[in-house]
C-alpha cells in the first residue's frame, strides 16, 4: 500500500473519477448501487465520476472500493503524495451537498405521497361549495305528469270517458292549469272536477286545481263521425313556474261499432274488462258512466250494436 493508506481517519483522498466510472460500468454496476453502498446519494457519486470533487473521506474511499470489488489505491489518483488534508472546505462542502441533497429527496417523496391527497381533498370541497351554491341558488322546480287514459274506439254517438291522470312531487300543493283540446263534432257531457260553462270554451276545457300527490281530471264526451274515422285527443298542463308539457299516454281513437269497455272487440266484456272498468274509473265518483250496462252486458253472454235503434242488444 501507498503512503495514502496510512493517513489519519479523518483525512482526505484523491480519488481518480475516471478509474471509479470505469471499475462500476466495467462490472455493470449502477451509480445508485454505489450510493447504497457507501451510503451517500447518486449525486454525490456522479459528482465523484465527474471529478468535481476529487478529495474524499478515506472512510469513504475504503466503502468505494470495496463496493467495486478493489483495492484502494485502484481508485486513487495516479503518483499521490499522501497529504493531510489542510483544507477541510471541500469535505465540509461535501457533506453540506450531501445532507442537502439527502433533505430534498425527502422533501420531494414527501410532496409525491401527499400530492393526490391533496387534490382529492381540493376536488371534494370544490364539488362541496358548488352543491350548496346550486342549492341557495338554483330556482325551485316543481315536477309533475300528465297521462291520458282514452278507450281505443267508441260508437259514434255514444257516450265514453276520457281521464287525464296528474301526478305531482312537491311536498306541498301547487296550482296546476289543465287543458284539454276537444275533437270536431263532439258533445261535452260531463267533467270532474265540474267546471263553469265558461271554461268551456270552443273546443277546450280549462281545469284550475292545486295538486299534491296524485289529481284526476276527467270528462265524458261524444263524437259524431263515419265509421273508420280516427280521432286524435290532445292537452298540455301548466303550473305556476310556467312550465307548460304536452299530456302524455292515449291520443286517438277509432269510430267502431263495439262499447268501448268492449276492448278486444268481440261483443263480449270480460271478467278483465269489466275489472278494468272498475280500476280506471271506481274513484270518479261524480260521472255517470252507464256501469248497470256494462255489468249487464257482462252478465249476458253477449250483445251487438243495433244502428236502427241507437242501443246495445245484451244476449242472455
Amino acid at each position: 500500500m501507498t503512503e495514502n493508506s496510512f493517513i489519519s481517519p479523518m483525512s482526505m483522498i484523491k480519488i481518480d473519477g475516471e478509474k471509479i466510472k470505469h471499475l462500476r460500468e466495467q462490472q455493470g454496476l449502477t451509480q445508485l448501487y454505489l450510493a447504497t453502498a457507501v451510503q451517500v446519494t447518486t449525486d454525490t457519486i456522479s459528482r465523484w465520476e465527474n471529478r468535481r470533487y476529487p478529495s474524499i473521506k478515506k472512510e469513504n474511499g475504503v466503502k468505494l472500493a470495496e463496493a467495486l470489488n478493489v483495492e484502494l489505491e485502484d481508485i486513487l489518483e495516479e503518483q499521490q503524495d499522501d497529504i493531510e488534508e489542510t483544507n477541510q472546505r471541500d469535505s465540509v462542502a461535501e457533506e453540506e451537498i450531501s445532507r442537502e441533497t439527502i433533505s430534498n429527496e425527502q422533501k420531494g417523496t414527501s410532496f409525491r405521497r401527499s400530492w393526490p391527497l391533496l387534490v382529492l381533498s381540493l376536488t371534494l370541497f370544490s364539488v362541496l361549495m358548488a352543491f350548496i351554491w346550486y342549492a341557495i341558488h338554483s330556482p325551485v322546480v316543481e315536477h309533475f305528469s300528465a297521462i291520458r287514459t282514452a278507450p281505443d274506439h267508441f260508437i259514434s254517438g255514444q257516450l265514453f270517458p276520457v281521464l287525464i291522470r296528474v301526478q305531482g312531487t312537491a311536498d306541498s300543493a301547487s296550482s296546476l292549469i289543465v287543458k284539454e283540446n276537444i275533437p270536431k263534432n263532439s258533445t261535452i257531457h260531463q267533467t270532474s272536477p265540474s267546471v263553469s260553462s265558461g271554461r268551456i270554451k270552443g273546443q277546450q276545457i280549462k281545469w284550475l286545481k292545486k295538486v299534491n300527490q296524485t289529481s284526476v281530471f276527467a270528462y265524458v264526451i261524444s263524437i259524431t263521425g263515419e265509421e273508420g274515422d280516427t280521432i286524435s285527443f290532445s292537452g298540455t298542463v301548466a303550473n305556476t313556474s310556467d312550465n307548460e308539457k304536452q299530456t302524455a299516454g292515449d291520443d286517438k281513437a277509432i269510430i267502431g261499432s263495439h262499447h268501448w269497455a268492449d276492448s278486444d272487440n268481440d261483443n263480449v266484456i270480460s271478467d278483465k274488462e269489466i275489472l278494468t272498468v272498475y280500476d280506471l274509473y271506481s274513484d270518479i265518483g261524480d260521472i255517470d258512466l252507464n256501469i248497470d250496462l256494462i255489468e249487464e252486458i257482462w252478465m249476458g253472454s253477449g250483445y251487438r250494436w243495433d244502428p236502427q235503434t241507437n242501443s246495445y242488444i245484451v244476449l242472455e
